[in-house]
């Protein structure tokens, strides 16, 4: 009866116990707690640091990343000038008046002057003349033949001249006409000119 009497206290304690409230932890207890386990942690990194593992270095047959590749300018010459050969007949105008623009009255009287010179390297022929062209004929003729030139001689050409009633840019123009046709190149050699304004 005795035994009876203390299993039965037993199992009464025993829930009692289980519906017991759990204590509710001192906040103060948890706040060491939790700062001893912050220094326990501490202690350990500090005694015991973590191995660093190294980055391998590139061996010197290694590239990190490839290199562009930059263009290497190719240097441009610029192309070799063509010599052309002077041509056989050829001429040129080195002294011209009245100059260009002259500004003159109608109807006044003038002198027109070229020097014409041979620069091509052939000699001119005495079938060599200077023409009247085109423009006002502001000449009383309109042909003069040119004498025998070699290469680089000159022949001076003076015209008695009257300048046109109507005022504005006039323009005469002459050629020297070389031996041949007009289809050959050594006809047309050169076109001695000249350009005034007539004006009151």
């Amino acid at each position: 009866m005795k035994r009876i009497s203390i299993l039965v206290s037993f199992f009464v304690f025993l829930l009692t116990a289980c519906n017991m409230p759990e204590p509710t932890p001192d906040s103060n207890q948890v706040k060491e707690e939790v700062e001893t386990s912050v220094a326990m942690t501490i202690t350990s990194i500090i005694t015991n640091p973590p191995t660093m593992t190294e980055t391998p270095l590139l061996s010197p047959t290694e590239t990190a990343s490839p290199t562009p590749t930059l263009p290497i300018p190719t240097a441009a010459f610029p192309p070799t000038a063509t010599v052309m050969p002077k041509p056989a007949y050829s001429c040129d105008i080195t002294y011209r008046r009245p100059r260009d623009d002259e500004k003159l009255r109608p109807n006044d009287t003038f002198d027109i002057k070229w020097t014409i010179i041979n620069n091509g390297i052939a000699t001119w022929e005495s079938d060599t003349y200077l023409e009247y062209q085109t423009g006002p004929l502001m000449t009383d003729i309109k042909q003069v033949a040119l004498p025998k030139l070699k290469p680089g001689q000159t022949f001076d050409v003076t015209l008695d001249a009257v300048a046109p009633l109507e005022q504005k840019m006039h323009v005469m123009v002459w050629v020297v006409r070389g031996p041949g046709t007009a289809e050959d190149s050594m006809y047309w050699m050169c076109y001695p000119y000249i350009r005034i304004i007539v004006e009151k």
